[in-house]
């Protein structure tokens, strides 16, 4: 399964939440999951960087047409990733993408982007995991879930404040 992870990407981060973002990662790697992420910092950052040291495949999609635009004009980082697709659709374009291609997305705290990245995945009905007490719009999910559910799309969210009951739950819907 490919396993999108989006949320929080400027700081200030929650050491807690930061250590969590890691774990996530390594149980996605565990699990034998690819970890997909936007190529950015932060709580997806850390995600990577659990599932490469682990020995899991991470791909970021970056916003970047290239190598030289992702460094300079995003100053993203280009370590604990196994490869790059550069996009060239800046930010939020990019979103489509690294949910579109991706089964299932794991939301960590976040603001608008992860909002965006959020209702991209509720329309296009994938698994979708919040890590429950992480911030940001994770705490107001379940009543946009509510409030939008059409088809039964809000059944296909887990919501879960240990990542490795998060990771696990996602896998129930293989």
């Amino acid at each position: 399964m490919k396993i999108a992870v989006c949320g929080q990407s400027k700081e200030p981060f929650n050491e807690a939440i930061l250590k969590k973002s890691y774990e996530i990662g390594r149980h996605i790697a565990g699990s034998g999951h690819i970890l997909r992420f936007g190529g950015c910092w932060g709580y997806p950052y850390e995600a990577a960087k659990g599932a490469f040291e682990n020995k899991g495949k991470v791909i970021a999609v970056s916003p970047a047409i290239n190598k030289e635009e992702h460094l300079s004009k995003f100053k993203f980082p280009i370590d604990n990733i196994s490869e790059i697709e550069y996009t060239g659709l800046g930010i939020p374009g990019r979103n489509v993408p690294l949910v579109s291609s991706s089964d299932a997305v794991i939301l960590i705290s976040g603001q608008i982007g992860t909002l965006n990245e959020f209702t991209l995945a509720f329309h296009q009905k994938k698994i979708i995991g919040i890590l429950l007490g992480s911030g940001g719009i994770t705490g107001i999910i379940k009543e946009i879930a509510e409030i939008c559910n059409k088809f039964g799309e809000k059944n296909k969210i887990v919501y879960e404040k240990l990542p490795e009951r998060l990771v696990k739950r996602l896998n129930e819907f293989k």
